[in-house]
């Protein structure tokens, strides 16, 4: 046992002494948090969409004109959209080309005129063609306003006749006349109150055995980094372990390991040293993350035991994996090639890239099942849900017998190969 200590120790100063390859491959999860973070900002932290930028041209330049920004600027709306007003279609069209703005909405000439005369009044709207989300977004909301607008024009025909009337005789209104358009409005918006129930409806959402929580990424950027980072860290660690793996392949190769075995020490202790410098060096990365997460983006570091708990589960199953990996491969380059197709499918099927619940029923069932998914969705339980040991059991099966197992192939496949 102590020349397994002993040969572990050697592997681990000879990785502190050129660490070169291993920072920069340290550094791909913290680059991928902050470049994530970048693209959503503040508004994804807050649980939020970023906003869909709108441009606004008033060709009509009227009263009636001037109260279509409201279905965007004014009430929930705000939160979901950024108005611009441009001054003409040239600096809709230059805005469009730079990718600043995801549709364009025109209120042409004589909207208010058709408007008043009764007669079909239309808005334009343009979409950007080089974005597909933004604009449909801005149209949805477009068309949901304008079957409202429908709906208020259609109760007020008859003060709205009277205004008409009012304008095309080119004099001022009497105080019985503005009373009257008054109450005609008045009575016309007393009809439509019932579509102001929309805006006091709520939706409470309850997790099982919780009181009731919101969902989103919480309200502060270290809850976006507590969903986002364990992900990247899993996904770096795998990449890690792998380079690791190949510097003891390449051991091997040059016939290091057949020197170790005519020491006192015994080929299971070769391999057993191996493994222990894979794991534990796996480990300190792990703390080094944890200590960056909370040090740079203010996670909050619940439950230590748990974390270590899922944390060295799935050192042992990314040791083991690339050790399996190299201990069937004949050449480093085959092993790296095996190595990196299984880490970007086992990224892909865990939900990575892409969180694991907007997958379908049956995918999302199996992220659950592999080994990074596992925990991956352990870290963000204990980090965001505070979830308690009992429910962690499944993570933590799951995460360890890939480990045990994937442990237990590579070493008998490696002591078999040393013995031959």
């Amino acid at each position: 046992m102590r020349n397994t200590f002993i040969i572990a120790a050697h592997h681990i100063r000879r990785v502190v002494r050129n660490p070169g390859l291993i920072l920069v491959m340290l550094a791909i999860p913290l680059t991928l948090a902050v470049i994530e973070y970048a693209a959503f900002g503040r508004t994804a932290a807050a649980g939020k969409l970023p906003p869909t930028t709108v441009l606004f041209l008033d060709e009509d330049d009227t009263l009636l004109s001037g109260a279509v920004p409201q279905a965007f600027s004014g009430g929930p709306a705000k939160e979901f959209f950024e108005l611009s007003r441009v001054a003409d279609r040239n600096e809709a069209a230059r805005r469009f080309t730079r990718g600043q703005a995801s549709a364009l909405v025109v209120v042409p000439r004589g909207f208010q005129d058709a408007l008043l005369s009764g007669r079909r009044a239309e808005l334009g709207f343009y979409p950007n063609p080089i974005q597909s989300i933004g604009p449909e977004i801005a149209r949805s909301m477009l068309e949901m306003t304008a079957v409202i607008a429908n709906g208020l024009y259609a109760q007020a025909l008859e003060p709205i006749g009277r205004v008409k009337a009012i304008l095309d005789a080119n004099r001022e209104p009497s105080g019985d006349e503005v009373a009257a358009i008054s109450r005609g409005f008045f009575e016309a918006g007393q009809r439509m109150t019932a579509l102001q129930g929309l805006a006091n409806l709520t939706v409470g959402v309850k997790r099982p055995g919780e009181a009731a929580a919101r969902t989103g990424f919480g309200s502060d950027p270290a809850q976006f980094f507590a969903y986002v980072f364990p992900g990247l860290a899993v996904f770096g660690l795998m990449f890690i372990a792998q380079s690791l793996a190949i510097r003891l392949m390449r051991d091997r190769l040059r016939g290091l390991q057949r020197r170790l075995v005519i020491t006192p020490a015994s080929a299971w202790e070769v391999v057993a040293g191996g493994v222990l410098f894979m794991i534990g060096a796996l480990c300190a990365l792990l703390v080094f993350l944890g200590i960056i997460g909370a040090v740079v983006f203010r996670i909050r570091m619940r439950d230590p035991l748990a974390l270590a708990a899922l944390g060295i589960g799935f050192a042992a199953f990314a040791a083991g994996l690339h050790l399996l990996s190299t201990s069937l491969a004949r050449s480093d380059r085959s092993a790296g090639f095996v190595g990196g197709v299984v880490v970007l499918v086992l990224s892909l099927v865990g939900g990575t890239f892409v969180p694991a619940e907007q997958y379908p029923p049956f995918l999302r069932t199996l992220a659950t099942l592999v080994p990074n998914g596992a925990a991956q969705q352990g870290f963000i339980d204990v980090l965001v849900h505070k979830t308690p040991w009992p429910g962690l059991a499944g993570r933590l099966a799951v995460t360890w017998a890939w480990g045990l197992v994937t442990l237990g192939l590579a070493g008998y496949f490696e002591r078999r190969r040393l013995r031959s």
